[in-house]
């Protein structure tokens, strides 16, 4: 063994969790802290600003953010701004000059200003040839990746990482998800890899296609070392790398989307919510999406596909959080649910919305958007998801005691509950939801809570108990949409310290509106005279990722008087070693069953349902994207602009030519270095004007062609070679002077 190549290896890792690892700990800013584009919307939805002032904001958020008025401005990061500029595309009416010329500019103009003038731009192609990393360590402008490089290889190790994670990605969603991987952009970024720009940004990154460009010139641009104000997340190799991974997972898979649809108006919910909840399927460690949820719970009054294409809604965090919802269906029928979604709206004649393809795929599965959005509702309060324990505590995450749990908000909370209380006329968008709390008193006796509905409109109540855990049951409405149910045993010593009744719009097209009455009474005559279960059939799916999957039961209990009643005292049981049913009604599965039933009794009745799992289908394998990795020269100066605009890309090889001839010819000498310098100082708006015409750019390629070919004989030839060509070419002259001479009158 050699001893000594083992005790530098060993001090070089030593060397990179002592001087990098501290280096990228993110400073925590406030918990939660809104960013500008909260503080935009906040303001938008307060009337204080016009909707076009608003969107003109929350470009300039993006990409100038130095340029928002002072009460915009904040330390807090951006999600993802991919959403904020398909919004402003859609918009384009109400864009700024400035912001409507930025917006429009290519690849090329775009890059160039992101890193600004006198940058050297670096290019690192990842292990399996995914992708090129587009990096520098020139700080000038801040952009700069951390320059640690432990193994000495000329890379910094940030940029190999995220190559790294960049490839896991890859493999995760293309090679064993199924989809298919985004097509070749040809030649931009220098090669037909997928291309990834690491710069300063005020968000974990995006993804663009530049105007008028097919969906395969997509790329992406993430942040260059997510060192400061970065919210934290629970990953164990720390917060930066989990960043990392997550804007990979998550823009990635903006760019498969892309491929299907652009239509963000309609289907910017799951595309967001959907990225999303992606990040968190392939790193499950990380748990970042949670910094987002809050303000879904917050708003459950919101539709399920709420999304702000116009900025007319001004809620652009909330798809963010309704991964929730997706985390939920995928828990009970594996990852393929979400592939399902997708491959439906792809296939789509002519077009298939979102959320019809998820209506679809429910339907495939035996169940409905009405029995799975009751479900996730009544999740909302039981927190029965797998991240439940995070949600509890990622005060401890932030490492801040006074930051609560999240929950969801409340119409209403009726605290020591022990008289009436009346909601009128109360509206219910569709797929959306209201929550009412009530408080029992001191003494136990009878809550009796009334509903009057119109529209499409479920009502699930839960019984919370004093001892921990609770009841749950759905309130059976008749053909008025009028129903009731007794709560028996509501005190503060037991059973149930407190009811909360859900309202559910499961209408994806009409609002619906309710009176919900409550009253306290010390008195209830009546027996339980029959129990049934919900749902009564169950088809789950197992196995998928390590994530059984789960399906929350509940009570249909009748009295003697006909009088629907939520009473304490039930017992679960199942007949099969691969179901675990615990004493809130909640079984998760834990293999393959058919034909086995669960089991519930109250009091001296008993009920049954029947369940059966099937293992997750197997996903086909998605689209192989063949392409060949380009040699280009670890070290690319963005500043021959004309150049550069006229043939797409600082990568570009004829660029590279005409870079290695200013470099070796003209930077050299003083004479050469004068004539550089006057090309920088007067080049970049002339290239800004060619890279918006493509007319313009066929035109410069022309001129250019004479300098390609000489650069090309300087660089690539000998001096023997030169000379060799040049007295070929004089005997050439010679010989057509001759030829003119003989045949030209």
């Amino acid at each position: 063994m050699n001893y000594t190549m083992l005790t530098r290896k060993i001090f070089s890792y030593l060397l990179f969790v002592i001087l990098i690892l501290p280096s990228l700990s993110p400073v925590h800013a406030a918990a939660r802290q809104f960013n500008s584009i909260d503080l935009i919307e906040r303001a938008y939805r307060n009337g204080e600003i016009k909707h076009s002032e608003a969107l003109n904001y929350k470009v300039s958020a993006v990409l100038r953010p130095e340029s928002l008025p002072a009460m915009y401005r904040s330390n807090g990061i951006i999600k993802s701004a991919t959403a904020v500029l398909m919004e402003a595309r859609l918009n384009k009416h109400l864009l700024s000059s400035e912001n409507e010329r930025i917006l429009a500019r290519g690849r090329v103009a775009t890059i160039t200003d992101l890193y600004g003038s006198g940058i050297t731009l670096q290019s690192h192609a990842s292990p399996q040839g995914r992708f090129r990393v587009h990096f520098t360590t020139d700080n000038k402008y801040g952009d700069a990746v951390p320059s640690f490089d432990v193994n000495g290889d000329g890379v910094p190790d940030y940029v190999e990482r995220f190559a790294r994670i960049l490839d896991n990605v890859w493999t995760n969603e293309i090679e064993l998800m199924g989809y298919d991987a985004p097509p070749s952009d040809g030649t931009e970024g220098g090669d037909c890899l997928l291309d990834v720009y690491l710069a300063d940004l005020n968000a974990y990154g995006y993804t663009q296609i530049d105007e008028d460009d097919p969906a395969s010139m997509v790329y992406m641009l993430f942040e260059n070392d997510f060192s400061l104000y970065f919210p934290p997340n629970s990953d164990p190799e720390g917060d930066v790398i989990g960043a990392m991974k997550v804007v990979a997972a998550h823009e990635f898979f903006h760019t498969i989307q892309f491929q299907i649809t652009a239509d963000i108006c309609t289907n910017g919910w799951w595309m967001e919510a959907s990225s999303t909840w992606m990040e968190d399927y392939i790193y499950p460690d990380v748990n970042d999406y949670i910094n987002y949820i809050d303000y879904w719970f917050q708003h459950p009054q919101l539709p399920l596909n709420t999304y702000d294409c116009t900025g007319s809604n001004a809620h652009t965090l909330f798809p963010y959080g309704t991964t929730i919802w997706i985390k939920h269906m995928t828990d009970k029928y594996g990852s393929e649910f979400v592939y399902d979604v997708w491959n439906k709206i792809k296939a789509g004649t002519p077009y298939v919305s979102a959320l019809s393809a998820v209506i679809e795929a429910l339907t495939d599965r035996g169940t409905t958007l009405e029995e799975e959005l009751k479900e996730l509702r009544v999740a909302n309060v039981t927190m029965t998801y797998e991240d439940a324990y995070w949600y509890q505590s990622w005060q401890s995450v932030n490492n801040d005691p006074n930051l609560g749990p999240i929950e969801v908000a409340y119409s209403g909370i009726n605290t020591d509950f022990s008289s009436s209380a009346a909601y009128a006329n109360v509206s219910l968008s569709p797929l959306s939801a209201r929550y009412f709390s009530f408080s029992s008193p001191q003494a136990t006796g009878y809550l009796n809570v009334d509903f009057d509905g119109g529209g499409n409109i479920s009502v699930m109540v839960i019984g919370l108990k004093t001892s921990g855990g609770y009841d749950v049951t759905e309130m059976l409405l008749n053909g008025n949409n009028n129903g009731s149910v007794i709560i028996a045993g509501f005190g503060s010593s037991g059973p149930y310290n407190r009811v909360v009744v859900i309202p559910v719009n499961y209408s994806d097209t009409t609002e619906g509106s309710f009176d919900l009455t409550a009253s306290y009474s010390t008195t209830y005559a009546g027996n339980i005279a029959s129990v049934d279960i919900k749902p009564e059939v169950t088809l789950l799916v197992t196995g998928d990722n390590g994530i059984n999957s789960k399906q929350q039961y509940y009570l249909m209990m009748m009295d003697d008087n006909n009088r629907q009643v939520l009473q304490n005292g039930t017992n679960w049981a199942d007949n099969s070693p691969y179901i675990n049913i615990n004493g809130n009604g909640l079984a998760v599965l834990t293999g393959t069953v058919a034909g086995n039933t669960i089991y519930a009794s109250l009091l001296t009745h008993a009920a049954s349902a029947l369940l059966s799992a099937v293992s997750p289908a197997t996903m086909t394998p998605g689209t192989p994207r063949g392409c060949a990795i380009t040699n280009i020269t670890t070290k690319d100066d963005s500043r021959c602009f004309i150049a550069t605009a006229a043939f797409g890309s600082p990568l570009h090889p004829y660029v590279g030519l005409l870079r290695e001839f200013r470099d070796l010819y003209l930077l050299t000498n003083p004479s050469g270095r004068w004539i550089v310098s006057l090309y920088y100082s007067n080049s970049p708006p002339i290239a800004e004007i060619i890279s918006d015409s493509p007319v313009l750019k066929v035109i410069v390629k022309l001129f250019l062609i004479p300098a390609i070919i000489i650069s090309w004989l300087m660089l690539k030839l000998s001096l023997s070679e030169m000379v060799i060509i040049a007295v070929l070419m004089m005997i050439s002259g010679l010989k057509a002077r001759t030829l003119l001479k003989n045949y030209v009158p």
